[in-house]
């Protein structure tokens, strides 16, 4: 009986340790490259954005709702331009991380549904996209 209480533990041990470092066994690999985190990402993101700034901002809970999440998708791919050797120079790092602590307002505005928080949070995230297409985005003709 002895044995089957030692091999129980001893197995319950392996599988908790399995489960602890499951998360840790997966490494990032990059696979979209910075154009198409911003055409497929970052794009429909803020023309949510821009909708709701156009309409006066967001009427209701679940428009609300919809910014935030909007604002969370622009702050996720701003973080993946830092990770794994995207960026090119410091107007790339400079902009995403100004974009990042920007979006901390701006998504607490949108789940307050504070519209003066929203609107500072976007203005500061606006700068942060400003200081990288001023170097790197294409102008149009």
């Amino acid at each position: 009986m002895k044995k089957i209480w030692i091999a129980a533990f001893v197995a319950c041990a392996i599988a908790g340790t399995v489960y602890a470092n499951s998360d840790e066994a997966h490494e990032y690999k990059k696979i979209a490259a910075v154009h198409e985190l911003m055409e497929y990402m970052v794009k429909p993101a803020m023309d949510r954005i821009k909708e709701y700034r156009e309409a006066g901002g967001p009427a209701d809970k679940e428009q609300w709702q919809k910014a935030y999440g909007a604002i969370s998708i622009v702050t996720e791919a701003s973080q993946l331009v830092l990770m794994d050797g995207r960026i090119k120079d410091d107007a790339w790092s400079n902009g995403a991380k100004q974009v990042i602590e920007a979006a901390q307002g701006a998504m607490m505005g949108a789940y307050r549904m504070d519209a003066d928080g929203y609107n500072k949070g976007l203005k500061a995230m606006s700068a942060g996209c400003k200081t990288c297409h001023d170097v790197h985005k294409k102008k149009e003709k």
